[in-house]
């Protein structure tokens, strides 16, 4: 008898352990997962930043070089534009974000080719025009390219909360099928436990305590394979064959 206890409680803690293993890696891929989509948006955050950053020095070297008539501009100019140049390098050194950069490359290609269209915007005495209305589109629609990078739900971050999403139920899934299987195997033991075991006994007692009492024949009614438990009723009965030979 203990030893289909001891069976039964041993596979219980076996399938308890075996769930919570799997329950432990799938949190574990979980945190590693939602760590890795908090850097990529920090990171995505700060490149967007350093984008505004250097497009706003181009835009005040353009603005300068409009309003003194300069032939080209400063070096703030050059300095922005090569900060601009290098977050974008920054931003597309992974390929799998390369495609949500597209409308930013095609703004700034479109950007930089107005702004070669400044020489000759002076050389028909139409700067104040091409500015304000010419390159004020290119700049505004780079600005816009860039704010899209940082909020459009067809960003790769989108598909990177869909993978969370996906491990959350693959986390919570094993949790739920093994307290269903614990319960289903918890009220299987009880019903081996209490069938096979308790039911006996409770009869052989209130069989001896009948016989004890009222003399009452022993003869407990039960059903039950295990050894131990005959074994009980069988040397109860021999005692009792043994008083009354007596």
């Amino acid at each position: 008898m203990r030893k289909k206890i001891s069976i039964g409680f041993i596979s219980l803690a076996f399938i308890l352990l075996f769930a919570g293993g799997i329950s432990m890696y799938e949190l574990n891929r979980l945190q590693r997962q939602t760590r890795e989509v908090l850097e990529t948006s920090d990171r995505n955050v700060r490149l967007a930043d350093k984008m505004f950053a250097a497009l706003r020095k181009q835009n005040s070297s353009i603005l300068r070089m409009t309003l003194s008539g300069g032939a080209t501009p400063d070096d703030n100019y050059t300095t922005g534009k090569n900060d601009f140049d290098k977050a974008l390098a920054d931003a597309s050194a992974s390929t799998t974000e390369r495609k949500d950069l597209t409308e930013i490359y095609e703004a700034n290609t479109h950007y930089r080719f107005i702004i070669s269209g400044y020489t000759q915007a002076v050389e028909n005495g139409e700067a104040t025009e091409w500015f304000s209305s010419t390159y004020l589109n290119a700049y505004y629609q780079l600005d816009e390219a860039i704010m899209n990078y940082v909020t459009s739900p067809a960003t790769s971050n989108t598909a990177r909360i869909s993978m969370l999403e996906d491990s959350v139920y693959k986390t919570i899934t094993p949790s739920i099928l093994t307290l269903i299987i614990a319960i289903i195997i918890v009220l299987m033991f009880y019903f081996f436990v209490d069938s096979f075991y308790v039911r006996p006994i409770t009869r052989i007692y209130q069989s001896l305590r009948n016989y004890v009492k009222h003399r009452i024949p022993f003869a407990p009614k039960f059903e039950s394979n295990d050894d131990e438990i005959i074994g009980i009723k069988e040397t109860i009965e021999e005692l009792i064959e043994q008083r009354k030979s007596k």
